[in-house]
């Protein structure tokens, strides 16, 4: 017998993530109407399937969710709409499964960052940026390197923007390889 209340939470899900992997691919951000009603649609799910321990387990993920993207947002490397995104897929997911869906995520965003690069044709650039941030980062424990990495940042042109990569793209893909396969379990 088919367990409807799984297959129409994976349907949501499913839908949900490919819905705000478009809408950032084409408008670069993640809005609210997507992310708000989601939250809520996957804690409700949860306790449909579950009772009040579905609830707390959606409750728990959306937290997750939250904590694995606060540190990079708050040092700007991350978006509030990535944030909010991936604490939607923790309220239909869990923690677990939001751990899970962050570290494949983290393996596949590398390859649409580098097409994204290639495509743009910003190779000799990113690279240049970084060896800066790299230089830069050793250069808080061996000051000598911060030099280096001064020097590197005076060959740099500011004019020139930087490579853009959709994350939220990323966040779907790793996701849904997550929860359709044994990633990590």
């Amino acid at each position: 017998m088919m367990n409807w209340p799984v297959i129409v939470s994976a349907s949501t899900l499913t839908l949900f993530v490919l819905a705000v992997s478009f809408y950032d691919f084409r408008e670069r951000r993640i809005p609210n109407f997507l992310t708000f009603p989601a939250v809520l649609i996957g804690l409700a799910l949860n306790l449909m399937l579950a009772g009040p321990g579905g609830l707390l387990f959606g409750l728990k993920g959306l937290g997750m969710g939250f904590l694995l993207l606060l540190i990079p947002y708050i040092v700007g490397g991350m978006k509030a709409g990535d944030v909010k995104f991936l604490m939607a897929i923790g309220a239909f997911v869990g923690p677990s499964n939001a751990i899970r869906s962050l570290l494949a995520t983290v393996l596949c965003y590398p390859l649409f960052a580098a097409v994204a690069v290639i495509r743009e044709r910003k190779v000799a650039l990113t690279w240049l940026r970084f060896r800066r941030v790299f230089w830069s980062f050793l250069g808080f424990f061996v000051p000598a390197l911060k030099l280096y990495a001064d020097r590197i940042d005076s060959l740099d042109d500011k004019e020139i923007a930087s490579v853009r990569t959709p994350f939220g793209v990323a966040i779907a893909v790793g996701t849904l390889i997550a929860y359709y396969t044994n990633f990590l379990r």
